[in-house]
């Protein structure tokens, strides 16, 4: 196994130990003092997992910034600081986004780091990553709430045939020439319903407000965080890991001391905190499948064998959603069949030139 390999594994535990509220400090500590980090390969990947921020301020919450080499200090000090600056504008945003929409009766709520940032559930406003503002509206409203913003400096961008015809979870993204961050208005939270959970009406009946702001509950706002990586971005069926969507949850789970197994059920929860387990003693208590954690630990000691894996489960969804839905759509929706038939014009023409 190449160093490259070798320390990728190494480096995920460097970055687990320092989002954990439960791994060893003093352990974490002596791999530093023993320069045993390539604090290049943690840069890379930690910035890919979106937690850099993140783990400089746990560095600093940790009293460990010492022993990172200053230069590197000075970088992380500097991007969280952008980052902080960045979120409070994020969070003058969505006061505004609510303002509109209080003021015009629209039944929402704000979700994912966009709620995390209401309820200040982090010790440093440039703790957290924020993309896009995500916001849910009750399904009779979202075309109006979607007018709304329109009527308010955003303008919608163009929207891929996929996205247009097949089961989208919200509308165009919304972009703004004067507001810094996009917006998706959502009528569902999950491509595909999944027992029972993050059910809309379950959402909007029990959310919570935050200085005049609406915001799911913390036990919604738990499965979301879960459900979004394993369904939405296909951690379970590539057996991937997010250190930012377990941080989330170690974050809520430190005021509440959940019993994870005793409220998520299913195969989609079991998967992630077994592999989440792997890096963090905050998840001991979970049981773990040998199968799934040998299978993520071969993909990661071996990119070849995560190249294959992988490819092959590309090709079989891609394959199973034409054959199920694509042709059918085809022969049975005319203006999918036109866009469909633009397109690969379009395409075979910018081939040719």
């Amino acid at each position: 196994m190449s160093s490259h390999q070798k320390s990728y594994k190494y480096t995920l535990q460097v970055i687990a130990d320092i989002l954990s509220f439960e791994n060893s400090t003093d352990a974490l500590k002596q791999r530093m003092v023993s320069n045993a980090i390539d604090w290049e390969q943690f840069v890379f990947v930690a910035s890919d997992f979106l937690v850099l921020t993140t783990c400089y301020c746990r560095l600093k919450e940790k009293q460990l910034l010492e022993y990172i080499p200053k230069e590197l200090e000075l970088y992380l000090e500097e991007i969280t600081g952008i980052n902080r600056n960045r979120n409070i504008t994020l969070l003058n945003e969505i006061k505004s986004i609510a303002t509109i929409f209080n003021q015009n009766k629209i039944n929402y709520v704000f979700l994912k780091g966009a709620a995390y940032l209401v309820k200040n559930h982090f010790e440093d406003f440039g703790e957290r990553m924020l993309g896009d503002i995500d916001v849910l509206v009750q399904e009779s409203q979202i075309n109006e709430s979607y007018q709304l913003l329109l009527n308010h400096n955003y303008k919608s961008t163009k929207q891929g045939i996929s996205a247009k015809y097949f089961n989208n979870k919200h509308l165009p993204r919304l972009q703004s020439d004067v507001n810094l961050a996009a917006v998706e208005i959502h009528n569902k939270v999950l491509l595909n319903p999944y027992k029972g959970y993050l059910e809309v009406t379950d959402i909007l009946n029990t959310k919570e407000t935050v200085q005049q702001i609406f915001v799911p509950s913390d036990k919604h706002l738990l499965s979301h965080s879960i459900l979004n990586f394993q369904a939405n971005d296909s951690g379970h069926l590539f057996s991937r890991i997010s250190m930012r969507s377990i941080y989330d949850l170690l974050i809520l789970n430190r005021k509440y001391n959940y019993n994870f197994e005793e409220i998520y059920k299913g195969s989609y929860f079991r998967k992630y905190f077994s592999i989440a387990k792997i890096f963090f003693s905050d998840f001991n208590n979970h049981k773990s499948n040998s199968f799934i954690n040998t299978l993520f630990l071969l993909k990661l000691k071996h990119p070849w064998l995560k190249k294959i894996i992988d490819g092959f489960i590309t090709k079989f969804v891609f394959l199973k959603t034409l054959l199920t839905t694509r042709i059918w759509h085809f022969i049975h929706n005319k203006n999918y069949r036109k866009d469909i038939i633009k397109a690969y014009g379009k395409n075979s023409r910018l081939n040719k030139a």
